[in-house]
């Protein structure tokens, strides 16, 4: 019975080593953005990440500038350092940063699990009805989302998206601020802006 259970072992480990050797990793490019809009009683808000660290896996036998998602598309890891996300304001950041538990959890994360292509024209332009797990302030919640994606004149590839969440739903207390006069809404909007290089996918690509 030990012998199989370690023979069995053996044998995933080895499969996993197999999979992950089809597999190629693209990282976005320095364009790619992501920014959280907001309201309040007062006025609406708007908060930009200045890092973002996001990187695509992407088959590696399909992984050419002719071949690009969704055929080729695996997984999708996006991570974003909550001390990066600047609101204009200092005093705004800091609220922002207090009710994101920075201190605690230091960054938000976001990681695809599945998707499925919705159907439509295919030739430049998709969209992807996703799945995944996006974890705020040491909460993780399972949310889905459409990603539209489309193929730019210089063969690269600009995947767009738009997900509102509340924040009470990761264990967030709406920020205040001006002494409590100044109450944002509990329902926030996370959009974001991926730009996959055709040379960065063909030179990963090359790696193989």
């Amino acid at each position: 019975m030990i012998a199989t259970r370690i023979a069995t072992a053996a044998l995933m480990a080895c499969m996993a080593t197999v999979v992950s050797a089809q597999d190629t990793r693209v990282s976005v490019g320095s364009e790619s953005k992501l920014w959280i809009e907001g309201t309040s009683n007062l006025h609406g808000w708007s908060c930009k990440a200045t890092t973002l660290d996001a990187a695509i896996d992407l088959d590696a036998a399909l992984a050419q500038i002719a071949v690009v998602p969704p055929k080729a598309l695996k997984r999708v890891q996006v991570k974003v350092p909550v001390k990066s996300l600047k609101c204009g304001h200092d005093a705004m950041d800091n609220n922002l940063y207090k009710a994101l538990k920075a201190d605690e959890s230091a960054d938000i994360s976001y990681i695809l699990a599945t998707f499925e292509v919705v159907p439509g024209d295919m030739k430049d332009t998709f969209t992807l009805h996703t799945v995944g797990a996006l974890t705020v302030a040491g909460s993780e919640n399972k949310i889905e989302m459409d990603i539209t994606a489309t193929r730019l004149a210089d063969g690269s590839v600009m995947a767009k998206g738009l997900v509102p969440i509340k924040m009470t739903d990761f264990g967030i207390k709406p920020p205040t601020a001006i002494f409590g006069r100044l109450k944002t809404g509990n329902e926030v909007k996370v959009n974001f802006e991926l730009t996959i290089g055709a040379k960065a996918i063909a030179a990963a690509a090359a790696e193989r």
